[in-house]
C-alpha cells in the first residue's frame, strides 16, 4: 500500500518520497461542478459504481434507464431494471455509442445474433426451445423476436441520446483495450462472444487494441459529445477492476498492465487536448491502496466504502462547496 489518506489541495505533491513518507495522495483542486448538475456515466463496470455512489448523494444521473418499458417476458435488457447501468468495456463500444446517437449509424434490422435454444422468462435468459434474438453491440440484450429486440434497442437509443444531449458532466469510465470485432463489418462488440450463454463465436474475432486507436476512438467519440451538447464538461477515469481474463499472448497480470496503462495514457492525452476534459484518478487511487481496497470474494471488484471515498474525494476536489445550514 503506497497511501492510506486522499488530501484535497491547491498544489499537489511532486516528490515521490513525500508520498512514500506521508502516506497521502494529493488531488488538485478543481472545484467546477455542483451537486444540481446531471451527470451522465458510460463505461465498464466502475462507471456503474461511481452512478451508484453519486444517486446515493441526490445527484441526477443519465441515461434514465428507469424510462425504459421492459416486458419481461419478451426482452432482457442487461441486469436493468434491478441495477440501473448498462456496461460499455471498451472505447469502441463508446464511441459507436455516440456515432449511433448523433444519427452516424443506424443499425440494420438483421444485425443481430441468434441464440438457440433459449428464452426469456420473468426477464432471465434461461434454457428453452425458443431461438432469441441477441444485439451484438450491448452487453446481454436479447429479444424473444426480432421486433422484441428492436423494440428493446430503439428505448435504449432513445435514452442514451437524451443523455449525452442533457448531461452537463459526462462521466466516462475506460475498461479494457482487448476487443473482439464482427467479421461482417468491422465494428466491436460489447462483450466477449458467448458471454452469459449467448451467441458471437462464429462471427467474430479476437482484435488486441493499440494507443492509437483507442485515443482516436475517444477524439472521435468526445468530438461527437461536444456536437450534441456544447456545454458538456467530461471526466475520464480508468477503470480500477482488473481483467476478469485475458485473450493475449502474456500472464493476465502483464496484459492487464498493458491494458490499463493504455487507457491511462489516451486519457492523459486527450486531456491535454481538450480544457473541458479532466482526469480523476480512480484507477490510481485503487491501485495505489492495493489488495485491501478489493472484494475478497473474488479480488476484482472494489469494496464499496472504497468507492464512497473515492466518490467523496471527487466531490471534495471537484464540486463548489455549498453553504452550511443557517
Amino acid at each position: 500500500m503506497f497511501f492510506n489518506k486522499i488530501l484535497a489541495t491547491d498544489h499537489p505533491n511532486k516528490k515521490w518520497e513525500v508520498l512514500y513518507n506521508s502516506g497521502a495522495l494529493t488531488i488538485r483542486n478543481n472545484r467546477i461542478f455542483r451537486r444540481d448538475m446531471g451527470f451522465m456515466t458510460i463505461g465498464s463496470c466502475f462507471a456503474e459504481e461511481i452512478r451508484k455512489a453519486l444517486t446515493a448523494r441526490q445527484v441526477l444521473c443519465y441515461p434514465e434507464y428507469r424510462k425504459i418499458r421492459i416486458d419481461p417476458e419478451r426482452m432482457k435488457i442487461d441486469t436493468l431494471p434491478a441495477r440501473e447501468h448498462m456496461n460499455y468495456y471498451n472505447t469502441f463500444s463508446i464511441r459507436q455509442e455516440l456515432e449511433r446517437a448523433a444519427g452516424l449509424w443506424i443499425q440494420a434490422d438483421d444485425d443481430c445474433w441468434q441464440v438457440a435454444k433459449r428464452d426469456i422468462q420473468n426477464g432471465q435468459f434461461v434454457a428453452g426451445e425458443h431461438t432469441l434474438f441477441q444485439d451484438p453491440y450491448r452487453r446481454l440484450v436479447f429479444g424473444r423476436t426480432r421486433e422484441d429486440l428492436f423494440e428493446a434497442l430503439t428505448q435504449i437509443n432513445t435514452v442514451l441520446r437524451e443523455g449525452f444531449q442533457q448531461a452537463q458532466v459526462c462521466v466516462i469510465t475506460l475498461g479494457m483495450t482487448e476487443v473482439f470485432r464482427k467479421k461482417n463489418n468491422g465494428r466491436v462488440c460489447n462483450q466477449v462472444p458467448v458471454y452469459g450463454g449467448g451467441s458471437g463465436l462464429r462471427e467474430t474475432e479476437f482484435h488486441a487494441s493499440d494507443y492509437q486507436e483507442n485515443l482516436d476512438n475517444m477524439r472521435v467519440g468526445l468530438k461527437l459529445l461536444k456536437e450534441m451538447n456544447p456545454a458538456v464538461q467530461v471526466v475520464l477515469t480508468v477503470s480500477p477492476v482488473p481483467l476478469h481474463r485475458s485473450f493475449n499472448q502474456h500472464d493476465i497480470f502483464v496484459n492487464n498492465y498493458e491494458s490499463k496503462c493504455t487507457l491511462r495514457a489516451v486519457a492523459g492525452q486527450i486531456c491535454r487536448e481538450h480544457d473541458w476534459v479532466h482526469y480523476f484518478p480512480s484507477f490510481e487511487i485503487v491501485w495505489g491502496m492495493g489488495a485491501p481496497a478489493y472484494q475478497t470474494k473474488d479480488r476484482l471488484h472494489v469494496k464499496e466504502e472504497v468507492v464512497d471515498r473515492i466518490i467523496a474525494a471527487f466531490m471534495d476536489t471537484h464540486f463548489v462547496a455549498e453553504p452550511s445550514p443557517g
